[in-house]
């Protein structure tokens, strides 16, 4: 199979996960709306919301931290594929726990930036085979997982916020 042939499938389900479905009546995973894809979603997140968690200083815990977690192993991806060393260190992945308004803004932007570099780098690969195709292969499920939490926690913080109002 010819490697434009083999990505064409993983760049559209990638797609779909960051950037929402090209066309709502057609998904493959996600809802049939505009915006539904991860960054769809966090556009209408605020810090606070982004910053939120049930439990305080637990990676893994805020929609800050998914974020990042997913900036940075984009930005991995990204350099794999233009021959730089790949970065193993994934704990290094979870720094970010929490955001003001100004960084909460400059993680969904650098989000978006490693998103469209990465599409654009596997528009132009020739070849991959080997552990560059599998890891451009779980480029699809990571997200997919990631996307389901981040709509989890963003529904909880506003839960919370509701409480909070109401008391």
């Amino acid at each position: 199979m010819d490697t434009e042939d083999m990505l064409q499938p993983i760049i559209i389900l990638f797609s779909e996960a960051y950037a929402g479905p090209s066309d709502p009546s057609s998904t493959w995973f996600i809802d049939n709306e505009p915006d539904s894809g991860i960054l769809g979603i966090i556009a209408g997140v605020s810090a606070a919301e982004a910053s939120w968690s049930s439990r305080k200083n637990d990676p893994g815990t805020s929609i800050a931290a998914h974020v990042e977690h997913l900036r940075w192993s984009l930005a991995n991806a990204n350099g794999a594929l233009q021959g730089k060393p790949y970065q193993a260190n994934w704990k290094e992945s979870w720094n970010t726990l929490d955001a003001d308004e100004t960084k909460w803004t400059q993680l969904k932007i650098a989000l978006t930036a490693e998103y469209e570099a990465l599409l654009l780098n596997l528009q132009k690969q020739t070849e991959l085979s080997g552990d560059y195709l599998l890891g451009v292969m779980a480029l699809v499920p990571h997200a997919a997982y990631h996307l389901g939490v981040i709509r989890q926690l963003i529904e909880r913080s506003r839960e919370q916020a509701n409480k909070t109002i109401k008391n």
